[in-house]
């Protein structure tokens, strides 16, 4: 561990987390996708409710939203699949909020 009196610069770029971050949600969505357009029953069930398909799975397979994308699509209320993919694609290119611990100095 290194003293506060050592530390020469404190970084807030969480672009490298959130970079992660994104492209793992990105992958999720993809799947999420893969499986609606592959199989007629999913994908009604995806646009009838969102959550409860994604709760339960394809195949065996679980996707792994975390819980602010969870919440925000709890909101989608469309139609069609490409309504869908639109939504989604307006909600992972939405900036990341930045958590912040502040830092106090004597």
């Amino acid at each position: 561990m290194i003293p506060l009196s050592q530390v020469n610069k404190i970084s807030t770029d969480s672009r490298q987390i959130a970079s992660a971050h994104d492209d793992a949600i990105k992958a999720e969505f993809g799947r999420l996708m893969h499986a609606a357009v592959i199989n007629k029953h999913f994908r009604d069930r995806l646009l009838e409710d969102p959550i409860d398909c994604i709760e339960a799975g394809y195949c065996g397979e679980y996707f792994n939203f975390p819980f602010e994308i969870i919440n925000s699509l709890k909101q989608i209320n469309v139609k069609s699949l490409e309504e869908f993919a639109n939504h989604i694609i307006k909600l992972i290119n939405l900036p990341a909020r930045k958590e912040i611990a502040p830092v106090f100095c004597n």
